[in-house]
């Protein structure tokens, strides 16, 4: 039989009068949150789509590098952005489409396409793509340093 694991995350969320809202999490600390510009909300502050595709982002990148030390590659840099498709359906707004496009350099060429193969293993194993119910996609661009 196979052991249950079970990991809680926590953050907390709280208004005081007519001040933004703040998200609080226990690393980071405290962060301004409120709706996207698009729903009435001020552009400066932390929205709840933002963090949506930033999570997708953030954890298809800590997977890609979780195989990655497991393969003792040395990546040079990584970058990457994201972006959520919103649309409304019969039942309301909803994410369609999350694009996460990455660009990863190396020292070395003969590399390359082991490092393709391990951003499709971050695709297929992020823990945070896995549990929506849009479709994530994971774009991964390799260059050799100097090239």
């Amino acid at each position: 039989m196979k052991h249950k694991r079970m990991y809680i995350f926590k953050n907390a969320i709280y208004q005081e009068g007519s001040k933004s809202a703040k998200i609080v999490f226990g690393g980071p600390g405290e962060l301004e949150i409120g709706p996207a510009a698009e729903f009435d909300g001020k552009p400066e502050t932390l929205n709840p789509e933002e963090i949506f595709v930033a999570a997708i982002n953030s954890c298809i990148m800590t997977t890609f590098f979780y195989f990655v030390r497991k393969s003792n590659i040395e990546v040079l840099s990584y970058y990457s952005d994201a972006q959520g498709q919103v649309e409304k359906q019969k039942d309301g707004f909803r994410f369609t489409n999350v694009v996460v496009r990455a660009e990863v350099t190396l020292a070395q060429q003969q590399l390359a396409e082991k490092v393709r193969q391990l951003g499709d293993l971050a695709e297929k194993y992020c823990l945070v793509s896995r549990s929506v119910s849009c479709s994530v996609h994971y774009r991964l661009e390799v260059k050799t340093k100097g090239k």
